[in-house]
């Protein structure tokens, strides 16, 4: 017997109601090609497929799934791929309530998981919204003059080079930049009403400016569908004798987690184990920094 088997079997004697949790934390943004620590900061379908299927998973017998958002947002087209999937294991598995749980944020690309929900919950102090979408960037035209360095770029196409920091920006890359931003907006803002169809557009026109609100003013506006914990709605809606099964990993602690870990993998020499940590050291620094800025704008 499979250990699935044993778990359904357990299942079946077993009259307790189960939930089966994931928890969807972090920037959500492609791998590419990381691994270990640096790839557990981050969020996409790579890592959570095999979660989102588990909790999916009928021989477990749940009586609900719940999925515990805390993201800032991120990368559109991961976005995208997280909730087409949940809405797809949703769909097989008709009788099966999803509920999703914001627990400090859910901004951005983060409320667009959220929305994978049936219902919708949070916290008095969670930060739900931020439905927009941004572009940013720099330029270092002035710099470049100082340092006496020319730029040279060759390219085949006249859009290809649009953008350029170092050079000056263009009226017409603007305006073709600001139509594909307008267009990601749209299809963002159309997920959202498709999943919250009691928002009131015309009395909260601010909805899908990008603005950001507290759990209390999620729920006034229709974000949200109440105020409340994972673990206390969840007994609330099956018994106190609900059970709680976690199906994705334990989220990383960052930089403590890449600095205990193991250094020299099989097979790896000192130089090239050295090298590895270094450049792992360095991104996951980086990704630090970014997710903490982009929980900054939410004020956490």
């Amino acid at each position: 017997m499979n250990r699935f088997s044993r778990l359904w079997s357990m299942g079946r004697h077993h009259r307790s109601p189960l939930v089966n949790v994931v928890k969807l934390q972090g920037i959500i943004a492609p791998s590419d090609g990381l691994r270990g620590a640096a790839a557990s900061r981050l969020l996409n379908l790579d890592r959570a497929e095999k979660w989102l299927t588990k909790a999916f998973d009928k021989r477990l017998g749940p009586s609900a799934v719940a999925l515990c958002i805390n993201s800032p947002g991120g990368s559109p087209g991961q976005t995208e791929q997280l909730f087409r999937f949940i809405r797809r294991l949703a769909a097989d598995s008709p009788n099966l309530p999803v509920y999703t749980f914001v627990e400090d944020v859910a901004a951005s690309g983060g409320y667009w998981l959220a929305c994978a929900g049936d219902k919708v919950y949070g916290l008095e102090t969670s930060v739900v919204g931020s439905i927009g979408v941004i572009a940013p960037s720099f330029g270092v035209v002035d710099l470049m003059k100082k340092l006496g360095v020319e730029r040279r770029v060759h390219t085949a196409g006249e859009a290809k080079a649009q953008l350029d920091p170092f050079r000056p920006e263009q009226p017409e890359e603007i305006a073709r930049l600001e139509e594909l931003l307008q267009g990601l907006h749209s299809s963002f803002k159309a997920a959202i009403l498709d999943r919250r169809k009691a928002l009131d557009l015309q009395n909260n026109p601010d909805l899908f400016s990008g603005r950001a609100w507290t759990g209390q003013q999620g729920v006034l506006l229709g974000l949200m569908d109440g105020i409340q914990d994972m673990h206390s709605c969840m007994r609330d809606k099956f018994g106190p004798k609900t059970r709680f099964m976690l199906c994705s990993e334990r989220p990383s602690r960052g930089l403590s987690a890449l600095l205990t870990s193991t250094i020299l993998p099989g097979g790896q020499n000192l130089e090239s184990a050295a090298y590895a940590a270094a450049a792992g050291f360095v991104r996951a620094l980086t990704d630090e920094a970014a997710e903490r800025a982009m929980m900054a704008r939410y004020g956490l």
